[in-house]
């Protein structure tokens, strides 16, 4: 069981990452169009700004973790913290030179990659696991309704913002917003270094069965996880490539939705962190299980596309993809946040910033590789989501496998 001072120091960091990501969807609903007005620049010009700061978001983060892991990861993360609330507020200041611009979106991505990693690390830190206990997934699951929260209200807030006030206002909404986060963050570290974690005692060398039982899952889970982001990543473009093919009148799942699918999203996770709090002695199988239903319930959500066809004739067109889209929510609401609890917690316990990097670099692959998708599309239509639903069913008997070979290490170390 939590006592105080670890339920306080949870509630203070998932507070802190809300506002963070309040400051910065806030200021991504209005960047490109901030660039190309502010900068008097065509709009493939301000994409390429908008990538580059992406680009120091992203390097950061691959490298930060590590950097946690071996330097002080409170003064990392809170470096990055000041940094980009610093930043929100000088970039609305700033002359519209363009190298001035660009060098002030790179710091901000800087401290933004900082503080990614690190607070996954604090977040599962925090929980004090020890041997076979499974006890922070409830903390993963929570983590995710704080980052869908900021996605949820940020862009109205930044619209209305920019046309009621101009751009001066975003980002002087977003810097404090960030300066909120900054200070949650410093109350969370009081209440951190309070606390007497092994993840923290320099001393602490784990178990010989223990590090290879921890080995076998991270490589594994990274391995398949990037077959599993590779699948449901689909639910994008290709989605909409078909919808546009098979529906058209307009008809966008994702700009009708948007709103409504981060709404039901935030639903589900905390529907799924009751679910879990409610499960006495979860164990490395039940956690596997969860992964394994959401896999079920993403075949079916891309056999209803593959299925085109035969199901347009007897049900409407919009009702199967409606009904997919749901299924593959459903989907990502059980994996994604399993996922991420699965890489720390079975990742080295000195090295779980390093993995939370590796599990970036695995992840954004998956993303690199949504061509597949398309090019797929554009040759054989909907039977590229029969391809991808034999993508996922693969990936459920890999995890299968996985949790069988779990079981019997356990077995033998009992």
């Amino acid at each position: 069981m939590l006592n105080k001072e670890q339920k306080s120091s949870i509630l203070l960091l998932l507070a802190s990452k809300a506002f963070e990501r309040l400051a910065f969807y806030t200021i991504m609903a209005i960047l490109v169009k901030y660039l190309m007005d502010s900068l008097d620049i065509e709009t493939n010009k301000a994409a390429i700004f908008y990538s580059v700061f992406y680009g120091a978001v992203g390097l950061t983060t691959i490298f930060s973790g590590l950097l946690g892991d071996l330097r002080d990861r409170m003064k990392v993360v809170k470096t990055g913290f000041i940094l980009l609330t610093v930043m929100y507020l000088v970039i609305a200041l700033l002359p519209g030179i363009s190298v001035i611009v660009v060098f002030a979106l790179i710091l901000l991505g800087v401290g933004v990659g900082l503080t990614s990693p690190n607070i996954i690390v604090f977040l599962g830190n925090i929980y004090n696991e020890k041997g076979k206990e499974i006890a922070g997934l409830s903390g993963f699951i929570l983590f995710s309704i704080a980052v869908n929260i900021g996605a949820l209200v940020a862009p109205l807030i930044s619209i209305t913002l920019k046309d009621n006030l101009g751009y001066y206002s975003v980002f002087l909404f977003a810097f404090i917003s960030g300066l909120t986060s900054l200070i949650l963050f410093l109350k969370f570290k009081e209440n951190y270094n309070k606390l007497d974690l092994v993840a923290e005692q320099k001393d602490y060398i784990a178990p010989k069965s223990e590090k290879g039982l921890n080995s076998l899952i991270v490589i594994s889970v990274l391995l398949i996880g990037i077959l599993i982001r590779l699948a449901l990543n689909q639910r994008g473009i290709s989605f909409n490539n078909a919808i546009g093919d098979l529906i058209g009148d307009g008809f966008n799942l994702n700009e009708k939705t948007k709103n409504i699918e981060v709404l039901v999203s935030i639903v589900l996770f905390g529907l799924f962190a009751f679910a879990v709090t409610r499960v006495r002695n979860l164990n490395w199988g039940k956690v596997f299980n969860i992964i394994l239903i959401g896999l079920t319930f993403s075949i079916i959500g891309f056999l209803l596309v593959g299925s085109y066809e035969f199901l347009s004739k007897i049900m409407s067109g919009k009702s199967i993809f409606l009904q997919s889209f749901i299924f593959v929510i459903i989907a990502e609401t059980l994996i994604t946040p399993t996922i991420s609890y699965l890489i720390y917690r079975s990742s080295p316990i000195k090295r779980k910033g390093l993995y939370q990097g590796i599990a970036y670099i695995a992840f954004a692959i998956s993303n690199q590789l949504l061509f597949i998708g398309l090019l797929l599309y554009d040759k054989i239509g909907t039977t590229t989501f029969i391809i991808f639903s034999g993508i996922l069913l693969i990936s459920a008997m890999l995890v299968f496998i996985l949790k069988r070979k779990v079981n019997h290490k356990l077995t033998e170390i009992e």
